[in-house]
């Protein structure tokens, strides 16, 4: 894995922060997670560790026995203690006696949980809308004191080897604190603490957009087969955050030591084009978790993803939510789903009480043994049995079903030919009977497999049926990645295939159709000399990938012209003095490197085509992004000149989508199109106006914004 120069620093200042440890002597100094306001675990052999010098004695009292206990530093410095902490209740305090005195306070006992994953978990209340979209929040704060939970969040960092370091504060629930906490996390904790009346300590360590590679420890990647693949194929190469193993690193591992009652997570969205993996990746991530806390009895409850319409493979989520559904196969585990509390245009949904009160449910029922009157956790497919015409679905753990709507959606069935059709259905007590006019014979079933699909079966207290599939047909989610390097001399291009499985075979088209069996094997660098769409698919065992990548290469007057800039592109994304004229176009993600980005400028290039030339039209490729912070521009100016100084205003523009609620939620290329110039000209200027900062509207408003230019075609 290659190191980043952040990482470096980071790794150097983690250095320094021990060096710093044995240089003072005599002096016992504590993890930032051992802290004023803390929740111990309750009737637990907890542990306390830290640094001192070696061969230091230290002494630790606990006020809630009154009693005192010794421990000695080895000869690195190290020391670490267990002690047991009883029933619940506080505060207390607790003191660490070597030369110097360290004294926490306000420390509770009670249940510790660590909440991680991805943005899902990371989202604060803030960062959904604040105390005006969830008002019944805010009123229980104004009626309710809820001193007695404490939260901490982890600081981000990403770290290229595991780190004893991390920034933890804990803090007191109150409405201030709460606001800038995990949503998810605290809905979940609340309900623990309305259960039991007892202190509730929340650990969040948590980073949006992040695969569990990113959370999984480096040699259990290494070493179980089929994991390696991650150590050559992160979900996103270019940032550092979903490297393998660096979140495990910098957020989980400096925990361990903090003895805990179990563990909820939130992700998967990052890893649904690599299912095949995940499942396999997953309880893996969990089995490392249990052994690095030294317990392997510890509970971890997660949430299955919601339906949201990713505008790709209408699948993914389907095999996704399957294999999160096989951690269920390990004990202690339980599983939250989410079919029916999900948002199709917003992949943050903002119903997290719900969220957090089944997480609750799996932890009541099968953590702290309550007898509940109702289920913990969503039905699950059983069985399936063909009856002619029809195939009968029967759920485990449902006394009944029933449907909310007029009409159960979600099912689809398929012959032996894999060819699957949407289905009616009908309800039979705990089974639902399947049946469909164009599917006679019937094989194979599944239930809310598309992306878009969302609940519509449910059990008698109101929980979702999971998403589930009878079939077992091979699906193939491999990326090829295609590369293209310009030859402004030759003024052709070079394309290159590459997968990170070596088992695909690589096929590829070259006039925009798609590729099969019969295309061409990609064998080395094609060269091409002409405008093209180059197609390309990878291929497991005749298997082709769901994803089809593409570039377009597209010659016109501007190719391998110079474009001197105004305005410095951002060091990320400063691209080549050919990127405006390669032409290649950049696609929908920003770190393609096709991209120039300008954060807070305005963009301005001048192109000089190096004679004089009539030009019909000229269009420039802009990128919409909001989540990124990346807007189209406020309005666009093309401007010509035959001496390079005098410039003449050809064509304005002033774009539709600048209001933030008109603009797609997903990424998108625009183009502006000057047509009918009809000029005779050998500059051309191309001005662009940057929205500056992001509107009050988005999660970040007030920070500057980017502008994402690409291509500038310039044609007859």
């Amino acid at each position: 894995m290659e190191t980043t120069l952040s990482q470096i620093k980071r790794l150097l200042c983690s250095l320094l922060f021990f060096i710093v440890l044995n240089s003072v002597s005599g002096e016992v100094i504590l993890p930032p997670v051992l802290s004023d306001h803390m929740v111990l675990q309750q009737f637990s052999h907890v542990n306390f560790w830290g640094r001192a010098a070696p061969q230091e004695s230290i002494v630790v009292y606990t006020s809630w026995n009154n009693k005192s206990y010794p421990v000695t530093a080895d000869p690195e410095g190290n020391w670490k203690l267990q002690l047991f902490t009883g029933g619940p209740g506080g505060p207390y305090t607790i003191t660490f006696t070597a030369r110097n005195k360290v004294e926490i306070r306000d420390v509770m006992v009670g249940e510790v949980w660590v909440c991680s994953g991805q943005s899902n978990m990371e989202f604060t209340f803030r960062d959904l809308g604040g105390w005006k979209s969830y008002s019944s929040m805010k009123r229980q704060f104004d009626t309710s004191d809820f001193q007695k939970i404490r939260l901490c969040t982890i600081g981000k960092q990403a770290m290229p080897v595991p780190s004893d370091s991390c920034n933890a504060k804990w803090v007191n629930a109150d409405s201030s604190s709460v606001l800038n906490f995990s949503a998810t996390a605290f809905y979940f904790g609340l309900d623990i603490y309305k259960k039991f009346n007892i202190p509730v300590g929340l650990i969040v360590s948590s980073w949006g957009g992040t695969p569990a590679e990113a959370w999984t420890p480096v040699e259990y990647l290494r070493n179980i087969p089929g994991l390696s693949y991650y150590l050559n194929h992160p979900n996103n190469p270019s940032w550092e955050a979903s490297a393998p193993s660096v979140l495990f690193n910098g957020m989980v591992y400096p925990l361990r030591n903090y003895t805990i009652k179990g563990f909820i997570w939130y992700q998967g969205e990052s890893n649904r084009y690599d299912p095949d993996l995940y499942g396999i990746l997953f309880r893996s991530m969990i089995l490392s978790w249990r052994k690095y806390w030294d317990n392997m009895t510890l509970p971890f409850y997660f949430v299955q993803i919601a339906p949201y319409d990713y505008a790709d493979y209408d699948e993914a989520s389907g095999y996704l939510r399957e294999a999160q559904e096989k951690a269920l196969k390990l004990d202690y585990t339980g599983m939250a789903v989410t079919l029916d509390i999900g948002n199709l245009k917003d992949i943050h949904p903002k119903n997290k009480e719900e969220v957090g009160y089944r997480l609750a449910l799996l932890a009541f029922a099968r953590t702290y043994s309550q007898a509940l009157r109702r289920s913990a956790a969503s039905p699950l497919f059983r069985f399936a049995r063909t009856e002619v015409d029809r195939i009968q679905v029967y759920f485990k753990d449902v006394d009944f079903l029933y449907s909310k709507g007029d009409r159960i959606s979600g099912f689809r069935i398929a012959g032996s030919d894999g060819v699957f059709k949407p289905a009616d259905a009908v309800i039979a007590g705990s089974s639902v009977i399947v049946h469909s006019n164009d599917v006679p014979s019937p094989k194979y079933v599944r239930y809310a497999f598309l992306n878009t699909d969302t609940a519509s079966i449910f059990d008698q207290w109101g929980l979702p049926a999971a998403s589930f599939r009878t079939d077992s047909i091979p699906v193939n989610f491999r990326e090829v990645h295609i590369s293209a390097v310009f030859n402004p001399l030759k003024k052709n291009w070079r394309i290159g295939l590459t997968c990170p499985d070596p088992a695909a075979t690589l096929r590829y088209t070259a006039d925009g159709s798609l590729p099969s069996l019969t295309s061409a094997i990609y064998t080395d660098t094609i060269t091409i000399d002409a405008s093209r769409e180059i197609k390309a698919k990878a291929f497991l065992k005749e298997i082709p990938s769901q994803s089809t990548s593409a570039i377009s290469i597209a010659t016109h007057e501007a190719v391998g012209c110079i474009a001197g800039l105004k305005f410095k592109p951002s060091s990320k994304y400063k691209g080549s003095a050919y990127t405006l004229t390669d032409g290649i176009s950049g696609s929908r993600n920003f770190h393609d490197g096709c991209w120039l980005g300008f954060q807070g400028d305005d963009f301005e290039a001048v192109i000089d085509l190096g004679q004089e030339k009539q030009i019909g039209s000229v269009r420039i490729n802009f990128l919409i992004d909001i989540l990124s912070q990346i807007y189209p521009p406020g309005i666009v100016s093309i401007f010509t000149s035959k001496d390079g100084h005098e410039f003449k205003k050809a064509r304005d523009f002033k774009p539709n989508d600048t209001n933030p609620k008109d603009m797609p939620a997903k990424p998108e290329v625009m183009e502006i199109a000057g047509r009918d110039l009809n000029l005779y000209t050998r500059y051309i200027k191309v001005y662009a106006k940057n929205q500056a900062s992001n509107p009050s509207g988005h999660l970040t408003p007030g920070q500057k914004c980017w502008l994402f230019v690409d291509e500038v075609k310039c044609e007859k």
